[in-house]
């Protein structure tokens, strides 16, 4: 669980780092700010300043991601090892996470991954935080940056070079740069944070705690930030986690030939085909150079969709020509034949959106029309 600062006075979300100099009070035992304006943590019952608890926030994790997370702390501990190669791990696996939520916040994915206010509190949250680390590696690398160009060993290039004060004018001109973003990481992580209380406080109006009592009210047993001693990683591979391959089989054996037939069989496959359906959804929209890298993808894709859309014109179209000649449903002559006639028309769509799906999987393939498709 996540593990977070709160003013023990007013139950608002603390930081150690201010809006203002925040370079020289970053992790401060002793100076904590409110994020909604930026003031001192309230004082205590005896007029000292307090110190913040700190409170578990937000969701549990996955049980069936645990593993990873697990794998995940011991790789990139605290204390390390640094290395280039771990960098660039760090970096990636960051870089497709931000990818993730950048689909999961999106119009269609939002829907499941949001459901509730304290789902959405628990992500701002994290895009709070992320900006304060952000404006700390910003400052830092700016900072060595400018450091180690003078450094012969960094550039490769001696004092008199004619190169060196090129070199250093340019190291100056990043680190400013660099110094610049900070400062406006900062800026962002302070009013996300605003956004964050206000999200906590929404929370707490339409969800009731248990027992009466607040996640305030309950402060963790230290004052220290998440406990960064490492785990003892599982092997990911001994965890009994289906491939997404293997779900699709489990999928076909449940659905087959030879499945059985109920109205919760029916249900539980719209629902599974509503999911896959917002995934889909999700590749041609904003993960869709990641999910459709190549013009081979697009034509495999439009392949498919071809075939599941004839499918489906297909099924309606036997849902209207095998209609028992009496409704059972209860439903009246006319809407009976109203859903008859709209279930045709579904289906002659479906069939003139399967043929030009198969025209675009051609093309899409850089592959000519057969002679008899117009």
């Amino acid at each position: 669980m996540i593990r977070i600062p709160i003013c023990p006075a007013c139950a608002e979300p603390v930081a150690d780092q201010p809006a203002q100099a925040w370079t020289g009070a970053y992790r401060s035992r002793n100076w904590w700010w409110h994020l909604t304006d930026n003031t001192p943590i309230c004082p205590g019952v005896d007029g000292s300043r307090s110190q913040a608890v700190f409170v578990e926030e937000g969701l549990p994790a996955d049980t069936q991601a645990s593993a990873w997370l697990d794998a995940m702390s011991e790789l990139f501990t605290i204390g390390g090892p640094y290395d280039p190669a771990r960098l660039g791990s760090a970096v990636t696996a960051a870089e497709h996470l931000c990818r993730w939520l950048h689909t999961a916040t999106g119009p269609f994915s939002a829907l499941t991954a949001l459901p509730t206010p304290s789902d959405v509190a628990f992500l701002v949250g994290h895009l709070h935080r992320t900006n304060r680390l952000l404006a700390r590696i910003h400052a830092q690398a700016g900072a060595y940056v400018l450091d180690q160009a003078r450094q012969p060993q960094f550039t490769g290039l001696t004092d008199d070079s004619d190169l060196h004060d090129e070199v250093i004018a340019t190291a100056d001109d990043i680190h400013a740069w660099l110094q610049e973003a900070a400062d406006a990481c900062a800026q962002a992580a302070q009013t996300v944070g605003a956004a964050w209380s206000d999200t906590r406080k929404l929370t707490a109006l339409t969800t009731a705690a248990p027992s009466g009592q607040a996640d305030h009210d309950v402060p963790a047993t230290d004052t220290d930030h998440d406990p960064t001693s490492a785990h003892v990683a599982p092997d990911p591979s001994d965890a009994h986690e289906p491939s997404p391959a293997q779900l699709a089989e489990l999928v076909g054996s449940a659905f087959g030939d030879e499945a059985s037939f109920s109205p919760e069989l029916t249900r539980t496959a719209t629902r599974i085909l509503g999911t896959l359906t917002m995934y889909l959804s999700n590749c041609l929209g904003p993960a869709r150079p990641a999910a459709i890298a190549t013009p081979q993808d697009l034509a495999d894709l439009t392949t498919s969709l071809t075939h599941l859309t004839h499918s489906f014109h297909t099924s309606l179209r036997q849902a209207v020509e095998h209609a028992p000649p009496h409704d059972t449903t209860g439903l009246d002559t006319t809407h009976v034949a109203a859903l008859h006639a709209a279930l045709t028309q579904a289906s002659d769509a479906l069939r003139h959106a399967a043929l030009n799906l198969g025209k675009a999987s051609y093309h899409a393939a850089g592959l000519d029309l057969p002679q008899d498709q117009p």
